[in-house]
Order: C-alpha cells, then structure tokens, then sequence
C-alpha cells in the first residue's frame, strides 16, 4: 500500500492544529486571574486617604494575579521593567468585558461585571470600576474569573473585645518597644490549612473617621500574624515599615486543592501592591507580593 495517503494525512492534521486559534490564556495554562474588589474607594487607591462607600452596586476592581488550582500564584507580567507586556496586557485582556465572582466571605457568590479597564501608562497600574450583583459587598472582597477551585470556608472573623484584649496585651509584650500603642488595633480570627492564626491589624480605615481633636503623636500601623501558646503571642509576621505603609485584609480565600490563602493591600504614600500569607512547608510563609502601580 502507498505510503504517500498516510504522509498527506498527518502533514494536513499537523498543519490544522498548527493554525488552530489559540485559547486567550494559553500563555497561563489553566491559572485563573485573581482579582481585588472594593466597595470602599480608598482600598485599592495609591496613597493613604479617607474611605467612603460607592455608589450602591458599584465596585473598585483591580487585576492581581494568576493563580493555578494547585495554589501556585504568578505575577501579571505588566511593570515599569517591561512597557511591552504592559501593551500587550491593556489589548488582550484590559480592553475586553470579564465576569468575576467573590470567592472571600464578604460579599461571597456576587457576580462582578467589568466593561473594560484602564491601563496608566505613567505608573503602570491597571483597574477600573464593575457593578455587582447577586450579593451584597460592605467593604472589600476577592474574586476570581472561574470559581470551581474554591470552597466556603471560615472566614477572617473580627473579634470582640473580650476575645481582642488580652491578644493585644500579649502581641504588646511580644514586641517590647516596637509597639508604642494598643489603640484602634483590630484583632481577627483566621485559619489557614487547620492552623489557627491571629491577625493584629491597624491601617489607616480603622481609624481614619475619626474626628480630628487637635495636634497628636503619629499612630503606627500594625499589621502582625502570629498564634497564642499558653497566654503568650507568637509572633510569626510583623510588618517593619509602621511609619507609612497601611496593610489590611481584603479576604481569605480556601482552594479544593486544600490551599488557603490571606490576601492583603498594601498603601504607601506613593503606590499600593498587595501581600498573599499562607502555609509552605508547614510554617506561616509571604507566598506573594506585588502587583498594583506606583509612581
């Protein structure tokens, strides 16, 4: 029998998967983009401002990362070091509708529809403004484009002050000196992969309604993570600069791989990033930081 069928067979089945359009993310496999959503205009901003709530059903959304459903997270390759991927990102992806759903506890299961959004080609942020719907968000969430890879689970739990107390006491004898005050600290319950944390947050909302009565000491803010043994905090994470950088949760997100994930925004007088906490090699790890824009 002639060979000759059988070679034009395979040269024309190779040539036609040669031409085949290939999927909008085949350079991500199957990662998932992960975003911010925030219902309270100062979350995601550059910069340390007052808050306020958008207009009902409207929402901040800003592109974070990719994230695979394994729980390995990859950066959007969009920085001041590389203009050309940031054209590429404002084509392929910025300019085009996407459907996101909040995965985090705040707001869970709403729907978060972005037209399109913005690239800022001066500092390189990226984001834009969505309505959502379905339910409600109060004040920030996460949100993925696909969410089959995620499960409810606990989310961060804010603490009463009879439980908050005596953990502010003891992450202030942990520290010494490092911690000049207590005031307007929040104290939240998170669990991450069975363990159960706790986060001491004061970022510039907790406090940032509060009338002005007259010249004061700088209050720092605190961000620390760490468990409590016996009475006494320890401390696994504490955020160095409390001079101007403002660190809060946006949520805590759980993967049907078994991951968890704290994911974090980060405010500065002069850019905003995020920071994602979680659990590698059985200790409390900084898995992933960057993303956002600054000038």
């Amino acid at each position: 029998m002639s060979r000759f069928p059988v070679f034009l067979l395979c040269a024309m089945s190779f040539f036609s998967f040669a031409q085949a359009p290939k999927p909008a993310d085949s350079a991500y496999g199957k990662n998932i983009m992960i975003v911010a959503v925030s219902h309270d205009n100062s979350v995601l901003a550059g910069g340390i401002g007052s808050g306020g709530a958008l207009p009902s059903g409207k929402a901040a959304v800003e592109p974070l990362a990719w994230l695979s459903p394994s729980g390995e997270w990859k950066k959007i390759l969009c920085d001041y070091n590389r203009p050309k991927e940031c054209e590429k990102f404002d084509r392929e992806y910025l300019k085009k509708p996407h459907t996101y759903t909040v995965v985090s506890a705040d707001g869970r299961g709403a729907a978060v529809r972005v037209k399109e959004m913005a690239l800022d080609d001066e500092c390189f942020g990226y984001g834009g403004k969505g309505t959502f719907s379905g339910n409600s968000i109060f004040y920030a969430a996460v949100a993925a484009e696909s969410s089959e890879s995620f499960i409810s689970g606990k989310p961060a739990r804010r603490l009463a002050e009879p439980q908050a107390g005596p953990i502010r006491k003891a992450l202030a004898e942990s520290v010494g000196g490092k911690l000049v005050s207590t005031k307007d600290m929040r104290v939240y319950s998170v669990q991450l992969e069975n363990r159960e944390l706790f986060v001491v947050q004061r970022a510039f909302q907790n406090y940032a309604e509060v009338p002005d009565i007259g010249p004061q000491e700088p209050t720092p803010f605190i961000f620390a993570i760490g468990s409590m043994r016996q009475g006494h905090f320890h401390l696994l994470f504490w955020k160095e600069n409390t001079v101007d950088e403002s660190e809060q949760i946006l949520g805590l997100i759980h993967l049907k791989s078994g991951r968890d994930f704290l994911v974090n925004t980060v405010s500065d007088p002069e850019s905003q990033f995020f920071r994602i906490y979680g659990i590698r090699d059985g200790k409390l790890s900084l898995i992933f930081f960057g993303g956002g824009g600054g000038c």
